[in-house]
């Protein structure tokens, strides 16, 4: 009878794997052989920015499951960037309705560009107005780029300056009896400050209060300017939460109209002459953006997108060394890529890991030019990566540098024996058992870690003073694991230019002495049913359904826990997530 059952068991299981294997089969080769209907734009439009669908700059950022094969990606920021620079030029589109309500996923470089084009749109002549419901910051510094901003009468607008708040687990470990010894080059490499403070080191609060206040300078200079505000004034209101009320916020000329969003369609009816009766004509920016092309043409500009944290393996999440070293291979074998653009976004992570990218990237440097353009973040091994690049592009409000290694070792010695647990050992050798989850590091473990820490620490600062022709004391002078802003960054020679994504493709072109070419991504997503099937496990897709359900926090703080239980040895690591709201 076991045996019988074990059979039934095994049959009704095969037959289950193979008809999900034919539903995914034939929603792939669905929605190849279904096309996508062309997107038409009626004469009259309005161009809608709403920020309601998250915004990815490469496709290897969309995890690939049974639950979304079939289903659109999200739109790409270029496209984005493109389709509204192509609206300037396009008759049919008469002006910019910017409609937000609480857009939480954006990153404030993605604003910034977003903000920055809309600028450029605005030379058009056309008009550009905005309408904001429940307003966040980051909504609001979008916002005030528009000739007029309309608000709903009882929404809040969250105009409140910038911070960055730490958490600290030091006497957490304590209470329960768990140890960490640490080993980092620099007093600015405060990514262990956690687990060894109860707060903000001198040196930390120095970098983040630096950082903060660079940006929000930028920030509010911007805002201040769209409204005719004095600065100084700006942040009084800004000091007071004047503008979560909605009659002050009026009063004090940060909005200039109070009103329902559907009288202020009618608005924009009536400034593209159409009766309040008729429905608004306006398309989408996420639609508009799938009449951007890609032109064919021979000559093309690889743009190798490295988003996440930098770790070994082969994925499509993350940098992940053979994934990309595979890309930089098929890069330096096509002879039609006349130049690369290498976009970071990433806090760094592995420095094994990153040395080898760095070294595939070297093999094709002189033969083509490679162009850096740092997005959100592009720190410790995020920038490690960019040290051979010929030019480095960095936006305003990229979080960068933080040249420095670190090594955080648990003992756990504490907790086992808090709960009666010993252990004990036998070795060959003196140093066998250097390092034991309940024995800790032996003096001799520390003493080897430490050095090649150093050794990492002195490799990385060597490929820095080589990239921006300095002295190895100069760029030690700006490491210690210290961080800036891409303005400051620019200042200190860390970076060549400020400048967005879309400008360094540009310079690279000219470096390349091309005119017209095609752009293609890397590293290139493998279909969806072949993802799949690589990395398809019960495990897996019971993690995705577990991550489905969960509030985006908590699922963010899920998602870093996972990512630092894959990263072994000396980190490049930049540890935190700014978010600027």
């Amino acid at each position: 009878m076991k045996t019988f059952f074990g059979r039934v068991i095994a049959v009704v299981f095969g037959i289950a794997l193979f008809l999900i294997l034919c539903l995914i089969f034939f929603s792939v080769i669905g929605a190849a052989l279904g096309g996508e209907e062309k997107v038409k734009v009626s004469s009259g439009s309005v161009l809608t920015i709403d920020l309601n669908d998250p915004v990815i700059e490469s496709n290897m950022e969309v995890e690939t499951s049974i639950f979304n094969l079939g289903k659109e990606d999200s739109p790409q920021l270029l496209h984005m960037l493109k389709a509204i620079e192509n609206a300037g030029k396009d008759d049919k589109i008469k002006g910019i309705s910017i409609e937000l309500d609480t857009s939480e996923e954006f990153d404030i470089s993605q604003i910034e560009l977003l903000r920055n084009e809309i600028e450029k749109f605005k030379s058009s002549g056309k008009f550009v107005y905005a309408y904001t419901n429940r307003a966040l910051q980051s909504d609001y510094y979008l916002a005030s780029v528009a000739d007029s901003i309309f608000h709903n009468p009882l929404g809040m607008i969250e105009i409140k300056g910038l911070s960055s708040e730490i958490m600290f687990f030091k006497n957490l470990g304590e209470k329960y009896g768990v140890e960490f010894e640490i080993i980092r080059h620099g007093d600015y490499k405060s990514a262990v400050e956690p687990f060894m403070r109860e707060n903000l080191s001198e040196e930390n609060r120095e970098q983040l209060t630096q950082i903060i206040t660079q940006i929000w300078n930028e920030m509010s200079s911007k805002m201040a300017a769209s409204r005719s505000i004095p600065q100084q004034q700006f942040n009084q209101f800004t000091d007071s939460l004047i503008s979560f009320n909605a009659e002050n916020a009026l009063k004090n000329k940060l909005i200039d109209v109070l009103i329902q969003q559907s009288d202020y369609h009618d608005f924009l009816k009536s400034k593209l002459g159409s009766e309040k009766s008729k429905k608004l004509k306006s398309i989408n920016l996420t639609e508009y953006s799938k009449t951007v092309e890609n032109k064919f043409n021979s000559d093309k500009i690889a743009v190798l997108y490295a988003n996440g944290m930098i770790m070994p393996g082969e994925s499509q999440y993350g940098i992940q060394s053979e994934t990309y070293k595979e890309a930089i291979q098929q890069i330096a074998k096509d002879d039609k890529i006349k130049a690369i653009v290498l976009r970071i976004n990433s806090g760094g992570g592995d420095a094994n890991t990153s040395e080898e990218i760095l070294h595939e990237i070297s093999k094709i440097n002189s033969d083509i030019p490679i162009i850096a353009s740092f997005g959100e973040v592009a720190a410790s091994g995020g920038y490690y990566i960019a040290t051979h690049a010929d030019y480095i592009f960095a936006e305003p409000y990229t979080i960068t540098g933080s040249i420095g290694v670190l090594g955080m070792i648990p003992n756990f010695k504490g907790l086992a024996n808090n709960i009666g647990i010993t252990t004990d050992f036998v070795q060959t050798n003196a140093n066998t058992v250097y390092y034991s989850p309940f024995q800790g590091l032996t003096a001799d473990g520390k003493k080897v870690i430490t050095e090649s820490t150093e050794s990492i620490y002195s490799i990385f600062v060597n490929h820095v003073a080589n990239n921006r022709k300095k002295s190895y004391a100069e760029i030690d002078a700006l490491g210690g694991g210290r961080v800036y802003t891409g303005m400051e960054a620019k200042r200190n020679g860390l970076v060549d230019e400020l400048g967005s994504l879309q400008d360094a493709i540009k310079y690279a072109a000219e470096k390349a002495g091309i005119e017209n070419y095609q752009l293609k991504s890397f590293p290139q997503k493998k279909n969806d049913l072949e993802t799949l099937l690589k990395e398809m496990n019960l495990t897996a897709e019971v993690k995705n359904e577990i991550r489905s359900s969960m509030d985006p926090e908590i699922l963010k703080m899920y998602m870093r826990v996972e990512q630092l239980k894959s990263l072994n040895g000396v980190q490049v690591l930049w540890p935190y997530e700014m978010k600027i709201k």
